[in-house]
């Protein structure tokens, strides 16, 4: 049975990080005032780092975190089938095909008297 490969999202972890670490930031300043509203750089400097480093945890979480379980079975190993080539169209026939029952003469015909039907005994 082939094991399914887990696919890891640094970029799509660090997009989420970024939102996180944003809110954590509005939360660290305004809700819990941990972080004054004093010197303007003081700010932007305690802003980067706590934004930067939810960043760098969700890239780690996103990197190395545990995987969800697959939504399904691992695909089977399905080996490579041979290319299909276009067969040529077959030759042409020398003579007619035999004709059909419905094409046959009525009875009674010329045709009758120079093949006659076998006779059982």
């Amino acid at each position: 049975m082939a094991q399914t490969q887990l696919k890891r999202h640094p970029v799509r972890a660090a997009l989420w990080g970024l939102i996180l670490g944003l809110g954590v930031f509005v939360y660290l300043t305004f809700v819990w005032p941990v972080i004054g509203l004093d010197d303007w750089k003081a700010v932007a400097l305690k802003g980067a780092l706590v934004v930067g480093g939810v960043m760098l945890l969700s890239i780690f979480w996103g990197l190395f975190g545990p995987a969800k379980k697959p939504k399904g079975p691992a695909p089977a190993y399905v080996p490579a089938a041979a290319p299909q080539v276009d067969e040529a169209p077959p030759a042409p026939m020398e003579e007619a095909p035999p004709a059909s029952p419905l094409e046959e003469a009525p009875p009674g015909s010329p045709e009758d008297e120079i093949n006659p039907p076998p006779t059982e005994g």
